[in-house]
């Protein structure tokens, strides 16, 4: 089977083929050769994007337990007196370990989605489970520590603090949340090498790359040793080398079975994952 995905379709209204549990993506990448994820040496590189996964690891993913529950969910916003919906009647789940791609065109509602899992926001109706901990019987003070603990998030704008560097916006988050025992300070130095940033820990987002900042990024958001990574079109701002890079880094975690929720509006970014969802004016198109 064949992944069929119209790409006119996602950016402007029309039917959209889109078919899961595909076969026969590939992925072929050529990382320089080192410790870590990746090395951020300018050498050779090839990347062509697709589903990482075998079969036997498809299989697993079917019988593994929920981490995400979206039931009956509708968001809508209140503007000049109009109430305006967003979302309407979601329901979607997300195993533990997927890598699960949200597609859509811009303004779907596929961000205001991501948000309301990532507990940034809560719904106008409808139930929101993270590790079977149900957002609508959590204070504010619970949801916060559920959030900073247990969500990573990756944005594409990647949301450094200009002034600190690289190494303190990695262990920004955890000055609101950490694990207890953990030496946070030599856990963000570890995570700057494990996304090859050694080299670069006291330099500032001004001294650093489009792609050594979505990595800081990265780091940042594992920083807390998360179960659920969240990325809103991670690579929206980089070049295909470097995105492919971080596409990779994403591979790595996954399968060391993080689940990874991404948005993308991209196909080809979307094929990357486990499984595609489509949202599409408000509304999930497919589940499966």
């Amino acid at each position: 089977m064949e992944t069929k995905i119209l790409i006119k379709d996602v950016s402007a209204p029309g039917d959209l083929i889109l078919e899961t549990e595909t076969e026969n993506l590939t992925l072929e990448v050529e990382l320089p050769s080192g410790e870590g994820l990746v090395n951020s040496k300018e050498e050779s590189f090839k990347c062509k994007l697709g589903r990482s996964r075998d079969l036997q690891s498809d299989k697993t993913h079917r019988t593994a337990t929920p981490i995400i529950k979206v039931i009956d969910v509708k968001k809508s916003y209140t503007l000049g007196g109009m109430e305006v919906p967003i979302l309407h009647d979601i329901n979607l789940k997300v195993l533990e370990g997927e890598f699960l791609a949200i597609m859509g065109p811009s303004g779907s509602g596929k961000s205001t989605l991501m948000n309301l899992i990532g507990f940034l926001d809560r719904p106008t109706e409808g139930t929101i489970i993270i590790k079977g901990l149900d957002i609508n019987k959590l204070s504010d003070k619970e949801v916060a520590r559920l959030r900073g603990l247990e969500i990573g998030f990756v944005f594409q704008t990647f949301n450094l603090i200009p002034r600190l560097t690289a190494l303190e916006n990695v262990e920004l988050p955890t000055y609101a949340n950490a694990r207890s025992g953990v030496d946070t300070h030599e856990r963000a130095k570890e995570l700057l090498k494990l996304v090859g940033l050694e080299d670069r820990m006291h330099h500032k987002p001004g001294e650093l790359s489009g792609g050594q900042s979505q990595r800081v990024a990265i780091a940042r958001a594992l920083i807390n040793d998360p179960a659920i990574l969240l990325a809103d079109e991670p690579t929206g701002n980089l070049d295909s080398k470097t995105g492919c890079e971080i596409l990779n880094i994403f591979r790595r975690l996954n399968e060391d079975r993080r689940t990874i929720v991404m948005i993308t509006h991209d196909p080809e970014i979307a094929g990357y994952a486990d499984r595609i969802v489509l949202v599409k004016d408000g509304i999930v198109q497919n589940t499966e």
